[in-house]
């Protein structure tokens, strides 16, 4: 960029723009492409629009539609217009359009003006600037869905190897590598593509999904429940009570685990057993020794020359050493370090089922055979089997709205219903920016149901009677996961298809209708509980949104102004959640808040009596302690409490106010515009 470029920018952007600079010398990588403009400069000019409900399209009573909802709308507009759900998101699992030149559109005007209504071209796969207008379209998109999350939420992004590589940047940007979860490669087919030819060389069977924690350290994978056929190889051969399965005590790491290599004495035989070829012991030496001494029998350390590590052999005579274990061995139980084959074969470790299911890691090192996910996924592969694959994505669409639906990709709901069950926990809030046909929406669903426990026989009567009341359903509804869809549709093919196509299938998957090959809609599947308010977004300009997002923004201006002044340098602020105050939002280090009063330029910024009253009520609620540092336009009461700090006119000149020219407000209804 010249310096011309940076005419247009505020203080604070210059500052903000200075710090990532500074993390970029520090070593950092930035992915850089033509036309990039910082997101949260974009985000900041887009203008949150009024919803309206169409009852017609809603589904459910009015508890259940008040549970869930389908947005219609361009999703960057309809996620700063949901402002509400800021930092509220549990889980973001979506599927954005990929960059193949036969779906994306760009309109080039975005970069100066996002609220443009008109899609833009289609971008051929010969565009040679398509990478870069995927880049700008996505970039301020997934900054909104990062903003969107709570603390410990985590994104979970669906894409191909055309633009793998750019996305990984931009999220290990954006999130930070060290909150990079796992990269997923999914299998789409379990057959070979025709597709072979000079320029693919090899037939594409897998897809990829990238998962990302806002903060990893408040971020939670959930592992899998166990299916039966997993629990089945749990038995008890010598009569423990408890079922186990044989597991293994080496793992890989020869290299690196020198002291981990060494020979171990069999009671029964007296041979001298190793590790396999490149593999070591899983558990610790003092460990491993006493688990050997449960058969009876006392091992001491002892160098036997191989260039390994001490042995540990058994200590005394050989043949009261196998006395002892043969002992152990009929009596049943045995300890949880077994000899394989009646004494004969190697030394192994039980895996208790109870363990397992508590997610217990049986080995200081290793359990990988344990699992049904490890706690850090990294780079891992789930077969069709586990996640599903692109054909049946389709026939499930397909069997819930017919096949002339028009789509001829879709996810299939195994996948995404995995993605939920590991990193949404129960109750939590699922959104999807790029909801197509409606996917996640139905394994939120589904998913709800499966977790929903099925009444016993006596239990079912108590179930109905609460029912009556509505009281079982609440409670069932207070337990379920809940989820945002936003979805446009295809304007420019006249498809409104989140009205149709999307709201159709959540229909059909709660009512359990679904469509045969000849076109009959039939009762194929189980209701599901649950329902969904559908809601437009309107050409009208939300006023209220605009005022919140203005405050927001202006106590980010002010938290910048407060680390930016030498004197108070030290003094870190904790911002608060927004909506929780009228004024407080903001408390320091020694428990001294912070408060603002500003409600727009149309509503008096004043600190006077009856706005210190207000502020000392929430002070005291909060335990603050004096003085109480307030933010205004005006001071007319002052006190000993009282650290009053005047709102700069470049703060208000920066969100587009200024005392000298009309307010705002006074020219809404020309700047909102007609409901479309």
């Amino acid at each position: 960029m010249t310096a011309r470029d940076y005419d247009g920018y505020s203080r604070e952007d210059l500052l903000r723009l200075l710090r990532e600079r500074d993390a970029d010398e520090a070593g950092g990588l930035r992915l850089s492409y033509a036309g990039q403009t910082p997101p949260w400069r974009i985000i900041r000019r887009v203008q949150p629009r009024r919803q309206k409900i169409e009852p017609k399209f809603c589904w459910g009573t009015e508890e259940e539609q008040a549970c869930n909802m389908l947005a219609e709308g361009e999703n960057l507009q309809t996620m700063v217009s949901l402002y509400k759900y800021r930092g509220q998101v549990d889980l973001i699992v979506t599927d954005p359009p990929y960059n193949t030149g036969e779906d994306f559109r760009y309109n080039d005007r975005w970069d100066e003006d996002p609220n443009d209504p008109d899609l833009g071209a289609l971008v051929p796969a010969e565009d040679g600037s398509r990478h870069s207008k995927w880049l700008r379209f996505m970039v301020p998109r997934l900054w909104m869905m990062k903003e969107m999350l709570r603390p410990g939420g985590v994104l979970a992004i669906c894409i191909d190897h055309r633009e793998l590589f750019r996305l990984g940047m931009v999220l290990d940007e954006m999130f930070g590598e060290a909150n990079r979860i796992a990269i997923i490669n999914w299998q789409k087919s379990y057959s070979p593509k025709n597709n072979v030819g000079k320029r693919t060389h090899v037939s594409t069977s897998t897809e990829y999904v990238l998962v990302y924690a806002k903060n990893i350290d408040r971020a939670k994978t959930i592992l899998l429940p166990r299916s039966e056929a997993m629990n089945a190889r749990y038995s008890s051969i010598d009569g423990d009570p408890e079922p186990w399965a044989p597991g293994d005590l080496t793992g890989p790491g020869a290299d690196s685990h020198y002291g981990q290599v060494y020979a171990i004495q069999s009671p029964f035989t007296g041979q001298l057993m190793y590790p396999g070829g490149g593999r070591c012991w899983a558990a610790e030496r003092p460990r491993m020794k006493k688990m050997l001494e449960a058969w009876g029998c006392t091992y001491t350390s002892k160098d036997l020359g191989d260039g390994k590590a001490k042995a540990l052999v058994i200590k005394g005579s050989l043949a009261k050493a196998k006395e002892a274990a043969e002992a152990v061995l009929k009596a049943g139980t045995w300890p949880v370090g077994y000899w394989r084959d009646n004494g004969l074969g190697n030394f192994r470790v039980k895996v208790y089922l109870k363990d397992v299911k508590k997610g217990v890691v049986p080995m200081t090192y290793w359990a990988d055979e344990t699992y049904d996910e490890p706690d850090v996924l990294g780079t891992t592969s789930w077969d069709h089997e586990q996640s599903g694959h692109s054909q049946t994505g389709l026939k499930e669409l397909d069997a819930l709205v017919g096949r002339d639906h028009g789509f001829e990709t879709v996810k299939p709901l195994k996948l995404f219903k995995k993605i939920i069950q590991i990193w949404c926990p129960p109750k939590g809030i699922v959104l999807d920016p790029f909801a197509g046909s409606g996917t996640t929406g139905h394994a939120v669903l589904e998913l709800n149901a499966d977790n929903r426990v099925k009444p016993t026989t006596g239990e079912a009567a108590q179930s109905d009677t609460a029912s009556e009341n509505g009281k079982d359903d609440k409670q069932k509804l207070n337990k379920d996961r809940r989820f945002i869809l936003i979805e446009q549709g295809r304007p420019e093919r006249g498809d409104a298809y989140a009205r149709t196509l999307t709201c159709l299938r959540l229909k059909r998957a709660i009512t359990g209708e679904r469509v045969t090959k000849e076109g009959k809609v039939i009762q194929g599947a189980e209701p599901l509980s649950g329902g969904f308010r559908f809601s437009k977004l309107t050409t009208k300009v939300d006023a209220d949104a605009v005022l919140t997002l203005e405050r927001e923004e202006m106590l980010d201006l002010l938290l910048t102004a407060h680390w930016d002044q030498r004197e108070r340098a030290s003094s870190h602020l904790r911002r608060l959640p927004a909506g929780e105050h009228a004024h407080l939002f903001a408390i320091s280090a020694r428990g001294e808040g912070f408060f603002l009063i500003w409600n727009g330029p149309d509503k008096p910024s004043i600190l006077d009596r009856v706005a210190f009253r207000k502020i000392a009520e929430e002070a005291k609620a909060a335990n603050l302690t004096a003085p109480y540092h307030v933010y205004a336009r005006q001071l007319v009461y002052s006190g000993p409490n009282i650290e009053f700090y005047q709102i700069p006119d470049r703060i208000l000149e920066k969100i587009g106010f200024n005392d000298a020219v009309q307010p705002y407000y006074a020219n809404q209804e020309e700047l909102e515009g007609d409901t479309a």
